[in-house]
């Protein structure tokens, strides 16, 4: 984020370097959200939760999806209203949404998809719905 944050024409602004932190905040969240379900891999054996932790990876989960969808959206707000307010500085012309400017606003977007990915699998994985749980217990018949 910082290195192509600032490389875009929008680096002159003053609220680029908010940008680039919120983008930041998002991509940390969807590393720790990462580092949260590799963790929670040991709470299973055999099949069966070993450990009650499901409360403790779901607020991880939870932890970082929240702080991440935020930024996420913090981050588009901003550099959005960057680029569609760029005419009015004096001495900057107008500047048009690019194909590097698309692309930078789409990386924290797609880590809060990501994350949000994360979170659905924790869902489904300690909180199983009755109807998977049936299908579990059919097969072991």
């Amino acid at each position: 984020m910082p290195v192509f944050g600032y490389r875009l024409p929008t680096s002159y602004d003053v609220t680029t370097p908010l940008t680039v932190v919120l983008g930041i905040i998002a991509g940390c969240c969807l590393m720790l959200s990462g580092v949260g379900l590799m963790v929670s891999r040991t709470y299973f054996a055999a099949g069966q939760l070993r450990y009650r932790k499901e409360y403790t990876v779901l607020g991880v989960q939870l932890g970082t999806a929240i702080p991440g969808w935020l930024a996420a959206i913090g981050f588009v707000f901003w550099y959005v209203i960057i680029v569609t307010t760029s005419g009015g500085y004096s001495g900057v012309g107008q500047l048009h949404f690019t194909a590097p400017i698309v692309l930078y606003l789409s990386i924290p977007v797609v880590a809060a998809l990501l994350n949000s990915v994360n979170l659905i699998m924790v869902f489904s994985l300690f909180f199983p719905s009755p109807r998977r749980l049936s299908l579990y217990g059919s097969k072991a018949a």
